[in-house]
């Protein structure tokens, strides 16, 4: 009888658990925008080529993709340099959003325009570009 109590209990545990990652929402569109620029401050390719849809990874596997990429910024110096990324507004529909984040570093800050999709896997960024800096950022 200990027995049958046991196993009962496992099998509601997993199913509990089972549950609870099949309706796991995942990160927001912000936060993949968040992680995206940080992927791009600290030289991350991988973090980058997993957070990117095919749009951005140039036709290459994620050994290739990696490796163009180390070799393009070998000779930058590079480290750390935002100071602060933030959200500075995003617009989010069912399947697409556009996320701006403000990268603060070195006594300045520039804009980025994230454009992300949802897919299976989640948000996936499929554009990324600097915002003109004549263009409206909402603060007053």
């Amino acid at each position: 009888m200990p027995l049958a109590i046991a196993i009962g209990v496992i099998v509601a545990l997993l199913g509990f658990l089972l549950f609870a990652i099949a309706h796991e929402k995942g990160p927001s569109a912000p936060d993949v925008a968040i992680g995206y620029e940080r992927a791009w401050d600290e030289l991350n390719f991988g973090l980058l080529w997993d957070l990117s849809g095919p749009e951005l990874r140039e036709g290459l596997r994620r050994d290739q993709f990696i490796e163009a990429k180390r070799q393009a910024y070998a000779n930058e110096t590079h480290g750390r340099v935002a100071e602060r990324i933030e959200i500075d507004t995003f617009v989010e529909g069912s399947a697409s959003a556009l996320v701006v984040t403000r990268v603060t570093g070195e006594g300045a800050s520039v804009r980025n325009d994230v454009l992300l999709e949802r897919r299976a896997n989640g948000w996936t960024v499929v554009g990324y570009s600097l915002r003109p800096a004549g263009a409206a950022d909402g603060h007053a």
